[in-house]
């Protein structure tokens, strides 16, 4: 790649594997900032027919709890429960007054600002140069009580995206006072997911709101107001080199809160973006470190504390302690705004320090001997606040179900990671039974085959299944029939899809919503209308049902055929804790960017199988 964009590489320093490290955490352990978001799913709804019903649609699609939302800690080992920490959480009269004290803006202005919060130019050019961009792991905990042999099992999974040559190396560090294995990106000398001789780890992104958009109201043309002072605009200027060109010359601008991200000219404001983390991301580093010679809960914890950016942290020592920590810098915000929105800001409005280690969610442990999570809630009491990202449809439900209930060996920990690759994890088949109750009681005629093929839908997402392509369509047709008239698309079918989660499919359907979504239609006609829909639409687009072949998201190899079903992990390692830990890892295509290891694993991961990882003798 340097030859090819004549480029004399610089020699390699620390501060280059600090940037990857930040890169790193911004990428998969940042969240919030959606305020920005909102503002303009706001701006948007006031100009649909339900305009007088905006703040109830809002309720509804941008919700602060679901109690039926499954966490990663379970009631009867919450101890945070009986006092956990405040959050905001408005009311109406709250939310009216917030949204008072914000400037004017629109769509076409708040467009750029929401793709920068969001990240999105970033992620995209990741995509397309094959690095690390995914977000979305998984990971199992099995103490020893239930475990079949006795002794502790760990399953990590990061979800990074399957690229060729791959996004990680697979490592074992065998050196005196040092002895870890696991997984390492390029460019980080540390193991970041892995086991060492006394325990194994595991991480998943957290989603924790750690950020936030402040708007300051601009004083002059270089100055800001923000907490009742006037302060000056930051300007940092950043030279891009351009190959046959002269450099580009950019400048960011900053408040004390962040990097400005919109400076508006209509409501004369500028929104910045403070980040709980910024400037904290490298103490991670050592916090990671710490963790290799870690030997129980105590030690674990003292690590984790240097770590700022949002992670789900697991693990299981050979001592047989389990545990899960909720890991970020959590910032204690006034309780008197709407999260959902930009902050205003006053002095009132100002973060009011962070929360600490222990009031944050964790369990070690727990009474069922089980823990398992995909990125979903820590807590019963954690709220979304600015992103609703956690409703009672969460893919974890579909982690949980392929956990058989009796203990556990490596097998079953390996098959249910097998078998969420299969399954529908969209909406986790919550409508099956509600399709399949419409068809059975229909008063007319013999069944017809589309129709018997929704009845033997069973939520299996297998490669060339009819019933699931049927299904999904009717679920498509079926958030557009409740939806679209009185929603609109939100101006892209995308975003349509994106804001109308599956919670908010079946509370609409289940008529427990804020606005009445049927209208003056039964339920039933509801998705008779979808199911009528979807059949024509597939009938139109791929012909007669024996054209309906489900075809399932597949990994890409170089010269090789795909290999099928690729919602799995980028890496997936099984640890089974005994005196000297044994894992069992794949990390594929191979842990090699050219030569005979770049693919050697590809035929592991078409068989669904994995390899014994090196170890070492205690």
């Amino acid at each position: 790649g340097y030859a090819d964009s004549g480029i004399q590489p610089e020699p390699w320093t620390p501060i280059d594997s600090c940037a990857i490290h930040v890169m790193l955490c911004r990428q998969f352990g940042a969240g919030g900032a959606g305020e920005l978001r909102n503002l303009a799913l706001y701006q948007y709804l006031l100009g649909r027919p339900i305009r007088d019903r905006v703040l109830d649609v809002l309720d509804d699609l941008s919700w602060q709890n679901d109690p039926g939302s499954i966490p990663t800690v379970a009631a009867e080992d919450d101890v945070v429960a009986m006092r956990p920490p405040k959050f905001p959480n408005p009311t109406r009269a709250q939310t009216e007054a917030h949204i008072a004290q914000l400037p004017k803006s629109n769509l076409l202005e708040l467009a750029p600002a929401i793709q920068l919060a969001q990240n999105e130019p970033t992620t995209r050019v990741a995509e397309r140069l094959g690095v690390v961009h995914k977000v979305g792991s998984y990971a199992i905990v099995v103490a020893g009580a239930r475990s079949a042999t006795g002794w502790p099992l760990l399953l990590t999974a990061p979800q990074m995206g399957h690229a060729s040559p791959s996004v990680i190396h697979e490592v074992v560090i065998d050196a005196p006072g040092l002895k870890v294995a696991g997984i390492n990106v390029p460019g980080i000398p540390m193991i970041a997911i892995g086991h060492t001789p006394n325990f194994a780890w595991g991480l998943t992104s957290g989603v924790a709101d750690l950020e936030d958009i402040f708007v300051s109201e601009l004083a002059t043309d270089t100055t800001y107001r923000t907490a009742g002072e006037t302060k000056p605009i930051q300007n940092f200027e950043f030279s891009i080199p351009v190959k046959g060109a002269e450099p580009v010359k950019y400048v960011q601008q900053r408040t004390d809160h962040g990097p400005v991200i919109l400076n508006s000219h209509i409501g004369k404001a500028l929104y910045s973006q403070k980040m709980a983390y910024w400037g904290r991301e490298v103490s991670g580093l050592a916090g990671l470190f710490d963790l290799y010679g870690a030997k129980n809960g105590t030690d674990i914890d003292s690590a984790l504390a240097k770590i700022s950016v949002s992670f789900n942290f697991f693990y299981a020592t050979t001592s047989g302690e389990t545990g899960y920590r909720y890991v970020g810098l959590m910032p204690v915000r006034a309780l008197t705004i709407d999260p959902r929105f930009p902050t205003p800001d006053r002095k009132e409005n100002q973060w009011q320090g962070y929360l600490s280690p222990r009031q944050m969610p964790h369990v070690t442990n727990p009474k069922s001997g089980l823990i398992f999570n995909w990125n979903n809630k820590p807590a019963a009491w954690w709220p979304n606040l600015d992103t609703p990202v956690w409703g009672r449809i969460f893919r974890n439900e579909v982690l949980g179900n392929a956990i058989p209930k009796r203990k556990l060996t490596t097998a079953d920990v390996e098959r249910a990671a097998w078998e969420i690759a299969r399954r529908d994890t969209d909406t986790n088949g919550a409508f099956i039974t509600e399709f399949g109750d419409m068809i059975r009681t229909k008063n007319r005629g013999q069944l017809t085959e589309a129709e018997h093929l929704m009845l033997g839908y069973d939520g299996w997402d297998l490669d060339g299944s009819r019933g699931a392509t049927l299904y999904r369509e009717c679920v498509r047709q079926l958030r557009r029939e409740l939806f679209l008239t009185q929603l609109g698309n939100f101006t892209a079918d995308n975003l349509f899809v994106t804001v109308l989660q599956p919670t908010v499919i079946a509370n609409a359907l289940g008529g427990k919503t804020r606005l009445g979504y049927l209208g003056t239609r039964t339920k039933a006609e509801i998705l008779r209308a979808a199911f009528d829909a979807a059949v024509a639409e597939l009938t139109k687009r791929l012909g007669p049902p024996s054209n309906w072949g489900f075809v399932a998201g597949s990994i890409r190899v170089p010269g090789q055929a795909n290999v099928p079903y690729g919602n799995r992990g980028t890496y997936i390692q099984v640890t089974e804790l005994i005196a000297v830990p044994v894992a069992r890892s794949i990390a594929s295509p191979g842990a090699q960017e050219a030569g005979p290891h770049s693919q050697d694993q590809v035929p592991l991961l078409r068989a669904w199988t994995l390899k014994s990882v090196a170890g070492w003798n205690k």
